[in-house]
């Protein structure tokens, strides 16, 4: 056994071999070296069990390396610290003898902290037996895990059945990383607007939370006013951002080849393809639902009217489907608001995007055969398309906005938070956000001008008083009490 960890594990002869390991290489050469914030949010000097979620090729198996590198360069031993692919491991009984094999082998050789990463572990049916079993023992005892998955609900569930095993620690044991938001993508990008950023205080989240508070009130406060000379260039990152989404190998790809090959959106699909497999999914269906939900992208729909635009028996079916795309991170639902209960109405339609860019080109191009890259060039330049695609993004990110500011990030529920809005006449808010108990309404209009009708939604949700977001194509101003900013502008902001 240990003749396997340590080819996983070469520096436990050689601690400069972090430097050359692949993922470790092709981040330093990348154009785009992305350190996600979320890395430097684990406590690693307590006994707990994390979990770090997050879709395929985003990055979480890099994120670990660059935690094991730190570990090294701070002085760990070697020894200390496990990395170990979970990929081929057939069940929880395997994945104990591993862990059993190091750890025996480990605690020959030190009695301190030791540092166990356990990559894609949600490939492994019923891995929580395996920790369990070692926690109950006390065999974690001076221990801390990193655990990574790609299916949410696999490794949500499956570290919920170990109630009282996890630890404790300074900050919360369940982690999703998503791919790099907009704002992300410009300060590492352009660093004359990172250094304006952080010039105006805008690299903390409690002020950019404050900015958009004052925004969503119907004011535009000093901040905005600064960043408005810039939207021109927050234009031309977003058209960009439109074409790579925030996934670090297609930007790296576009930057160093002024395009993306065919091979970077097939290795996505297949990942997808693969996941849901495990899941009972079959590859005819999930095409079929998939396309349905690109061709209702954005709209109120139901499952029964789902159901009619694929061979599936049954409007359940098609649930079952969204259902696993979502634990997946490729699809985000969302509700319509229930004005009087304030909350979720699961009986109406919803609404299905696609959570970023680049999967929606890959997932497209994978449905109707056609060049991924060619057609999202098409989509960027075809105004009603590219405008869907800047709706998904707000709701992605809208999403992770209202996550940084919930007071119980440990029990978040996307449903709870951001959902849309339709009255009577057909009146309707692309988005009805839930910021510090206040519902506020943002609306879409990827458009050089805004008209009074294109407010109309917004000034019937809000009953009056003042409010409201239009985000607009580069229209900032203010009307009827509504702001209306640019997207690009706004989406730096979140």
């Amino acid at each position: 056994m240990l003749p396997e960890l340590s080819r996983q594990n070469p520096w436990w002869v050689d601690p400069g071999a972090i430097e050359r390991d692949p993922l470790i290489e092709a981040w330093e050469r990348s154009r785009l070296r992305w350190d996600p914030r979320i890395r430097h949010t684990f406590d690693l000097e307590s006994d707990a069990v994390y979990t770090l979620r997050g879709p395929r090729q985003i990055g979480k198996s890099t994120t670990l390396k660059l935690m094991i590198r730190d570990l090294l360069s701070r002085g760990v031993e070697p020894q200390r610290i496990l990395y170990y692919s979970c990929d081929l491991v057939e069940g929880p009984r395997r994945l104990l003898e591993v862990l059993r094999s190091y750890l025996g082998w480990a605690r020959r050789l030190t009695r301190e902290r030791l540092y166990l990463f356990l990559d894609e572990v949600s490939s492994v049916r019923d891995w929580q037996l395996a920790v369990k079993q070692l926690a109950d023992l006390g065999e974690l005892r001076g221990c801390t895990l990193v655990l990574t998955g790609s299916h949410s609900l696999d490794v949500k569930r499956s570290s919920e059945r170990m109630p009282g095993r996890r630890g404790r620690a300074s900050t919360p044991l369940d982690k999703i990383m998503l791919p790099m938001k907009f704002a992300e993508y410009v300060e590492s990008l352009d660093e004359e607007i990172a250094g304006l950023l952080r010039r105006a205080g805008l690299l903390s989240r409690s002020e950019r939370l404050r900015v958009v508070q004052e925004v969503a009130s119907g004011d535009l406060p000093p901040e905005v006013s600064l960043l408005a000379p810039l939207v021109d260039r927050l234009n031309g990152l977003l058209e960009s951002y439109l074409i790579t989404g925030g996934m670090p190998r297609a930007v790296n790809e576009f930057l160093s080849r002024g395009s993306i090959p065919s091979s970077a959106y097939r290795v996505y699909v297949d990942f997808v393809i693969g996941d849901l497999a495990r899941w009972g999914l079959q590859e005819l269906y999930l095409r079929q639902v998939i396309r349905a939900v690109i061709e209702t992208l954005g709209s109120p729909v139901s499952w029964v009217s789902l159901r009619e635009r694929t061979d599936l028996g049954s409007h359940v079916t098609v649930q079952r489907y969204v259902d696993a795309l979502e634990a997946s991170f490729v699809l985000l639902r969302l509700y319509h608001l229930n004005s009087v209960r304030s909350g979720p109405d699961p009986r109406k339609n919803k609404k299905l995007y696609i959570r970023d860019p680049f999967l929606f080109h890959a997932l497209r191009g994978w449905v109707t055969s056609s060049d991924p890259y060619e057609e999202s060039l098409r989509a960027v330049g075809d105004p009603e398309l590219a405008s869907r695609l800047v709706e998904g993004v707000v709701a992605d990110h809208l999403v992770r906005l209202a996550f940084a500011a919930s007071e119980a990030p440990e029990s978040f529920e996307c449903e709870n938070f951001l959902l849309y809005w339709r009255g009577k006449k057909g009146r309707e808010v692309d988005f009805a956000l839930r910021l510090r108990s206040r519902w506020l309404p943002v609306e879409v209009k990827f458009q050089r001008s805004v008209g009074r009708g294109d407010l109309t939604g917004i000034l019937r949700f809000r009953g009056g008083g003042r409010g409201g977001i239009v985000l607009t194509r580069d229209l900032l101003g203010e009307r009827a009490g509504v702001s209306m900013v640019p997207a690009s502008l706004f989406l730096l902001l979140v």
